[in-house]
């Protein structure tokens, strides 16, 4: 595996290509209406998808690969893969942003390392979160960076805090349930070639809680569907329902409700 991280600059044809797999036709310049919209299209379109992190394949974080296998072919990719390809798709419209090291939060006693990528974009001197490599419920819409307001993005409520460890900590309010805190990260910039030893660490390591069992996404109108080690999930207003499914109904599932075929 090359672990040299290619940023040739992305083509207009390739431009193109993106924006018809997102299925998005709207303006093409840097505006918050802009992201927002892309931002959506992305979720509603390329899946979060750990198939070969299972296989234990070391992922390429090249932007021709992650092109060919998530634009031009059938598949989606984990966090790295999909803000490194999102990363790309807002270099080239001319979006000013920085790649940002984020912790997820899953236990009051417990810290994670940073092995999430997210991005922060500046319009008009304002700051906003955008992040498309969540696997379940999370922003929809690009987020202002601002302290304790509270924003929707239609399905759930959100707001940040400032802390000394975390950085700017999201907190997220589900419908139905209560405060949460969803992940943290520092304001440090990072570049594409600094996700490489996280993105190992989740493809190879035996303590990566990414290749222990199939995890796949994808968020529709107003709900989050998964297929979960072995389960089919949706999670809409507020609601989760789960049920067991055989692997015939699952290679069915994924094509039809995530677009993935696995060769």
């Amino acid at each position: 595996m090359n672990y040299t991280i290619t940023a040739d600059p992305m083509t207009d044809h390739q431009l193109q290509q993106y924006l018809n797999k997102i299925e998005y036709d709207g303006h093409i310049c840097p505006t918050y209406e802009v992201l927002s919209a892309l931002q959506y299209a992305h979720l509603t379109h390329i899946p979060y998808e750990n198939l070969d992190s299972l296989e234990r394949k070391v992922t390429s974080l090249n932007h021709d690969a992650l092109f060919q296998k998530m634009i031009l072919g059938t598949r989606g990719g984990i966090c790295f893969e999909l803000n490194g390809l999102y990363a790309w798709l807002l270099e080239k419209i001319g979006f000013k942003f920085k790649n940002h090291a984020s912790r997820y939060i899953f236990a009051d006693d417990m810290v994670q390392m940073r092995r999430h990528r997210v991005m922060t974009v500046t319009i008009d001197d304002q700051r906003y979160l955008t992040d498309v490599g969540v696997n379940s419920e999370s922003p929809r819409r690009p987020l202002r960076l601002v302290e304790s307001e509270v924003q929707s993005d239609g399905v759930s409520e959100y707001r940040f805090e400032k802390d000394p460890f975390w950085g700017w900590l999201l907190w997220q309010k589900l419908r139905g349930h209560s405060w949460h805190r969803l992940y943290g990260f520092t304001e440090e910039p990072q570049l594409d070639m600094d996700y490489v030893m996280p993105c190992v660490f989740c493809d190879l390591h035996p303590d990566s809680p990414i290749n222990k069992f199939e995890k796949v996404s994808i968020f529709t109108e107003d709900s989050n569907i998964r297929i979960w080690n072995g389960e089919y999930q949706t999670f809409s207003h507020g609601l989760k329902e789960i049920r067991p499914i055989d692997s015939e109904e699952r290679l069915t599932l994924l094509k039809r409700d995530f677009g993935i075929i696995k060769k």
